[in-house]
């Protein structure tokens, strides 16, 4: 069967595994390429302007890039069995959150458990980053010689992110903190929101699946000390719903808009580990913003040569500094929250602030940058001004 939908990308690659999953969730068809595929580069590439992956491409030349671009180009053709939106206020707002938090906050430990352990797992990587080589006739002598200086390029990465001899000890930290945390919700639930997956479990997988749950060093830490995590993210590689350790547990959300009692310790954790970074890009932006008053609508958002983002700097992790990065991409996502909260009714914006205060969150609803920031041809603009009334 030709389904029509290519998605280029990688079985290393962190969103690529996001995609994937939605896809096979929704029972989509779909083809995977490498990006070493011809039609990546003839194609592919010209039109985003930049190597990036996953991209979707139909077989009539259509293409969307970004994972969330991705989900959101499936959903409103209907493509899928069942939204990955939930329709309630405190549902939705908690779900679009956890997206946030799952695509943005959890790269940093992605990427130190990948790379700090880079002599443990070194075979299966260098394995990983041939493929695409190999797929296409690269020889052994050639992939032998272009490897090892891709996996340097990466693994120089690190120390922008954050990923220092000194930071270290707070990523690892957190990301255990973390894990624990999603360890004992998932005893108790197939999934973030319930019985089924939502936009919440995709941002999740992105991190930790390519990285945290299959690159061998943190792979094999998840299986031995967070069983239950590890077996969410088997479940959600699964097309159908792979429940069966939860007989009685239906395939819907919670009922009356409510929350798993689990998700609060998640919740505070995103409060205290990713709202200071997430706040001090706001203020990064803003900043710059004030200092170029007659930046464009339209124009890249970012401030670097090569329009990818923003100079960082430290924010307080688990009480030592860590450097941040900021790129527009994270306005992005933080608007999809801010924007759904702002179209509540009184009573439903009572609700979610209610408990995004109990948790330490409430600041997250109404944090907005002078300008919003908008995708336009797979790139991260900036939008109209955001009025002064709305800050």
């Amino acid at each position: 069967m030709n389904p029509g939908i290519t998605i280029f990308g990688a079985p290393v690659g962190l969103y690529t595994g996001k995609v994937r999953c939605y896809l096979r969730k929704q029972s989509i068809p779909y083809v995977e390429a490498l990006p070493g595929d011809p039609r990546f580069q003839k194609i592919v590439l010209p039109a985003i302007g930049r190597f990036q992956n996953p991209v979707l491409m139909t077989d009539d030349g259509e293409i969307v890039q970004d994972t969330a671009d991705i989900i959101d180009w499936c959903e409103t053709r209907g493509l899928g069995r069942i939204s990955v939106y939930p329709e309630t206020p405190l549902q939705k707002i908690a779900a679009l959150t956890l997206d946030l938090f799952g695509g943005e906050g959890l790269v940093r430990a992605a990427m130190h458990y990948r790379w700090s352990f880079r002599s443990y797992q070194e075979q299966f990587i260098a394995h990983e980053f041939g493929l695409s080589m190999r797929a296409f006739g690269a020889s052994d002598a050639d992939m032998a010689a272009r490897i090892g200086p891709m996996m340097d390029y990466f693994n120089g990465h690190l120390p922008a992110l954050g990923v220092t001899a000194e930071a270290i000890p707070a990523i690892e930290e957190s990301y255990e903190a973390l894990a624990e945390c999603l360890n004992v919700h998932f005893r108790h639930h197939p999934y973030l929101l319930g019985g089924r997956p939502t936009c919440a479990d995709f941002g999740f997988i992105a991190s930790l699946w390519a990285h945290l749950g299959r690159d061998p060093y943190p792979a094999d830490m998840m299986k031995r000390r967070w069983t239950s995590l590890y077996r969410w993210v088997e479940r959600m590689n699964a097309n159908d719903p792979d429940t069966p350790e939860f007989p009685h547990y239906p395939h819907a959300l919670t009922g009356d808009d409510k929350l798993p009692e689990t998700l609060r310790a998640i919740f505070a954790h995103i409060a205290s580990d990713f709202l200071p970074e997430i706040s001090m890009a706001v203020d990064v932006i803003n900043e710059w913003l004030a200092a170029h008053p007659d930046a464009q609508e339209g124009q890249l958002a970012a401030s670097s040569p090569d329009g990818r983002g923003f100079k960082g700097r430290e924010f307080m992790l688990r009480d030592r500094p860590v450097l941040g990065h900021v790129n527009g991409y994270k306005i992005c996502m933080l608007q999809r929250v801010t924007d759904v909260y702002a179209a509540m009714d009184d009573a439903s914006r009572s609700v979610c602030r209610s408990f995004y205060d109990s948790v330490g969150l409430g600041q997250l609803l109404e944090m907005r940058t002078t300008r919003r920031v908008k995708r336009e041809n797979h790139r991260e603009v900036w939008g109209p001004r955001t009025s002064p009334s709305a800050l």
